[in-house]
């Protein structure tokens, strides 16, 4: 029931926000600048987008590689595959898929893959923060989110305190403090050991060096794809650089919030709103935000789901084991 509240509740929210994102929208203009678009630019687009893609790759390899050696190539597929889930399906079912799947292929403990995605969304948060006050500084971005900069650090600063935790969980359990605890449930104990383990690649400093260059150059991507964009668009004297790593943070905010698959209607609403801040006339921005967004949840899908079919799996496979698969198992 709760995962059914959750699924209308996504789709009414995403529903209210494409509606408020196309309200007063002229459809014949926006025809009119859509066949203006410089279609040139959608190649250095896929192929940063791709990039990107790898780069993520990188990424996770790093963190699973202490508790088993893992080819980039699987990374990758895994990676696209559970993006292109997400993008489909309702309740992030792609990251609990990717999950799944990754303990099998790479012969990893669940609990430790878990723990490799949970770091690598708080790695996400924390570098889109520090990306988004270098650019806002540097760029003279005012207003927005920068009106409840109090608030955003002391958030940045639980994160850090949360990925200190994390880190450092295994020295956590074997200090004295804790480890007459642990001794008691050994249980719980072996779940926080394969748990220390997501993590365990920051115990060397260039691992963890190269796995927060990885995620920095994976957001730059991002930033660069809205460059791509606003020159296909004729935006170039209006979005710098600094304005789209601003952009990138807006997207990963407004994905943040509860929506249906894929964030249609988060997305445009809130893109739409932050480019008319910056003078971008109302139809100009919500075409540059759907045509990026379209664009981009085309690419990652189509990739995604060849591999989730090459691997042996469907999406009606996928929904029935992550979403039907306990009722089914609790009604046998």
């Amino acid at each position: 029931m709760k995962a059914k509240i959750s699924i209308i509740a996504g789709f009414l929210i995403g529903a209210v926000l494409l509606y408020l994102a196309f309200r007063s929208i002229d459809f014949s203009g926006l025809l009119a600048i859509y066949s203006k678009v410089k279609a040139v630019y959608i190649i250095p687009f896929v192929i940063t987008a791709l990039l990107e893609l790898l780069l993520r790759a990188a990424r996770w390899r790093l963190l699973l590689n202490p508790s088993n050696p893992v080819r980039l190539w699987d990374a990758f597929r895994l990676q696209a595959a559970g993006l292109a889930l997400s993008n489909i399906l309702p309740l992030r079912l792609g990251e609990i898929a990717r999950a799944t799947f990754g303990a099998g292929i790479f012969k990893i403990p669940m609990l430790t893959v878990f723990a490799t995605i949970l770091v690598e969304r708080a790695l996400d948060v924390l570098v889109l923060f520090l990306l988004f006050a270098a650019a806002a500084r540097l760029g003279g971005i005012t207003g927005g989110f920068m009106n409840y900069d109090g608030l955003l650090w002391a958030m940045f600063a639980g994160l850090i305190a949360a990925m200190a935790a994390l880190i450092f969980s295994d020295e956590i359990i074997s200090h004295h403090w804790f480890s007459g605890f642990f001794s008691r449930f050994p249980r719980l104990r072996g779940v926080f050991e394969r748990l220390a383990m997501g993590v365990k690649g920051f115990h060397s400093f260039k691992s963890g060096a190269l796995i927060f260059l990885y995620a920095t150059l994976q957001w730059m991507m991002d930033a660069l794809n809205y460059h791509w964009m606003g020159r296909a668009f004729g935006l170039e004297g209006t979005l710098d650089i600094f304005k789209c790593v601003a952009l990138v943070f807006t997207g990963a905010v407004a994905a943040s919030v509860p929506g249906m698959p894929g964030y249609f209607g988060n997305f445009e609403f809130t893109l739409t709103r932050v480019l008319a801040a910056w003078g971008v006339p109302r139809d100009v921005g919500f075409a540059y935000a759907s045509y990026a967004h379209v664009l981009g949840y085309l690419l990652v899908t189509i990739v995604g789901l060849v591999f989730v079919y090459q691997m042996g799996h469907s999406l009606g496979k996928v929904w029935g084991e992550f979403a039907g698969g306990g009722k089914e198992k609790g009604a046998a």
